[in-house]
Parts: structure tokens; sequence; C-alpha cells
């Protein structure tokens, strides 16, 4: 009988190619980790800046007629600067009663009176890692509903009224979404 030495280990090589595939597949995974992570942190974002401006406008729906002194209307707000987005209430104080809707024809008439809906909707960051683009001249900046209809005012980064408006959100690995709002109140996204 002959005896063979046959050791039952792996040879460098095969170690080698081991360490190499595992290697391979882990940057794979931490690469497809993180791209996911900021598809994921977009589409978390997309679907609460559609419910802010949805929540705005049932607010508006639900306040009419609300005892003098209440909010007029509700609208959401985009800051590009500071990355922050509000719901906000329309209070016209000092008048009493709600201003005409043909009274409303630019962002300023409102910004002075944005009243703090609630501290857990008043200047919200965006998911980690997504940002605001504001670069095209439809950007969103501010979006009033006004009951009974409600009549839906957006205005751009100008302060202009515009009848069609964006809000493009950017995550960090570049790809984006975008919301949009048009004169009849609709939000699509």
């Amino acid at each position: 009988m002959s005896e063979t030495n046959s050791k039952g280990g792996f040879t460098l090589i095969e170690v080698l190619i081991v360490i190499a595939i595992s290697a391979m597949l882990a940057a794979i995974a931490v690469g497809y980790s993180g791209t996911e992570q900021d598809q994921t942190a977009l589409s978390v974002e997309e679907t609460e800046v559609a419910q802010f401006i949805l929540q705005a406008r049932s607010l508006a729906i639900a306040t009419y007629g609300n005892a003098a002194g209440s909010a007029c209307g509700y609208g959401v707000s985009f800051n590009a600067s500071k990355e922050t987005y509000s719901i906000f209430a329309y209070v016209p104080s000092g008048q009493g009663t709600c201003p005409p809707v043909s009274s409303i024809t630019s962002a300023s008439q409102i910004q002075d009176y944005e009243a703090r809906y609630t501290d857990e909707t008043w200047q919200v960051h965006p998911q980690s890692g997504v940002t605001f683009s504001m670069a095209s001249s439809s950007a969103l900046s501010m979006v009033l509903f006004y009951p009974p209809d409600p009549d839906t005012f957006l205005f751009d980064g100008s302060g202009n009224q515009i009848s069609q408006a964006t809000i493009n959100l950017v995550a960090a690995d570049g790809s984006t979404r975008t919301i949009s709002v048009n004169s009849a109140g609709q939000v699509s996204f």
C-alpha cells in the first residue's frame, strides 16, 4: 500500500482568490447600500413635502368660515438658503376679516402674515443628503391655499405669482425627484 501525503488544507492561491472575491462583493454591497440609502431618503422626502402641501390644502378647506381673527388660509413656504420648509397659517392681523382673493398678488403680501402652524411643521430640514434645487424659473418658494374652493396661489423665488410650480429634490448621488403643483391645487409626484 502506498501512502499519499495529502493535507486537507487550502493552498495560498485559493485563500487569496477567496479574499479577493470577498473584498469585491463587500465593495459592491457598500456601494449599493449607499445608493439605496440615498434613494430611500429621496423617496421619504418627496412624500413628506407632498404631504405638507396636501395638509395645508386640507387645513384651508377645514377652516373656512371660522371666527374672525383665525387663519384666512394655509400654505407651505420653502427657504432654499436655509434648506427648510414650513406649513404656515396666513393670518393678516388687524384686518378683522380676510382680504379678498383678488388682493393677493405677490408673496411679500403673505410673508408678513405667516404664522407658525405647529413646531413640528415649522422650518423642517430635508432628510440627510437631500437638498432643494431652485434653479428653474418654475421653482416653488411658496404655495397658499385660500378657502373656500380653495384658491391656490403659487409663487416663485422672486415672489411672482406663477401657474405651475415644481419642487426639485436632489439626493447626494445626484438623482432627483420632482413634485409639481398647479393653480388648481393638484399635487403630483
